[in-house]
């Protein structure tokens, strides 16, 4: 988050720079921290994360991307997620699923 930046602007930021798309208007699906959200980083730095998760249906521009942050970009249906995703992604994405289709995978 970059100075003065709103949280919905630095989510919007992030996106374009790692993917090249521009989001229209955001929905917010939930805000995660507390003991939940502890990391151990590789180097040994420890600290609590706090994430804010939004969504949108307002996508512009072509999906590239950009190597120093990942490797590839997929869709993917809700029943067909990988086996590797990140536990708190997956929390995530089950959240917006369950709140948004009632629907559970």
């Amino acid at each position: 988050m970059e100075l003065g930046e709103s949280v919905e602007d630095t989510a919007r930021r992030e996106l374009y720079e790692e993917t090249n798309l521009k989001a229209g208007n955001l929905h917010l699906i939930n805000i995660y921290s507390g003991s939940g959200n502890f990391i151990r980083a590789a180097n040994g730095d420890e600290f609590y994360v706090v994430t804010t998760a939004f969504f949108t249906n307002e996508i512009n521009g072509e999906l590239e991307v950009d190597q120093r942050e990942a490797i590839t970009f997929e869709y993917f249906y809700p029943s067909q997620l990988p086996d590797q995703i990140v536990k708190s992604h997956k929390k995530i994405i089950d959240e917006f699923i369950v709140k948004h289709y009632n629907k559970t995978f």
